[in-house]
């Protein structure tokens, strides 16, 4: 029963903290701002071999190709389009399991461990 209550409570705080961020992915010129200001982000991130976090890292990573100008068009795309389609939180075994199959993938380069196909166990 407890848990119910604090799941509850943590749902509405979540929902508290997510008010201003969909005011400003909701915005076109707030979400202009907060595009060029995480394109400064990601730069300066660059510069100084610094990481940036899960999300980002990915989001980095699709814009890098793009040329600067299109860069800002694509990363408010980006942003509109995760304000339009709520989803749903996953839970924390989908989170972590997400976690480890991205560091496995750079680690490995995509090659699982265990026998190659075809070949027989002696």
């Amino acid at each position: 029963m407890a848990k119910d209550t604090t799941a509850g409570r943590t749902s509405k705080r979540r929902r508290i903290r997510d008010i201003p961020g969909d005011f400003i992915v909701r915005t076109p010129w707030l979400r202009r701002r907060y595009a060029k200001r995480l394109l400064k982000t990601f730069k300066k991130s660059r510069e100084k071999g610094r990481r940036l976090s899960g999300n980002l890292a990915l989001i980095e990573r699709q814009l890098r190709p793009l040329p600067p100008a299109k860069q800002q068009q694509a990363l408010e795309q980006i942003l509109e389009m995760g304000s339009t389609s709520k989803q749903t939180a996953a839970s924390r075994e989908m989170r972590r399991a997400t976690e480890r199959s991205e560091r496995q993938g750079t680690r490995g380069k995509g090659v699982r461990p265990g026998l190659a196909p075809g070949q027989r166990r002696r």
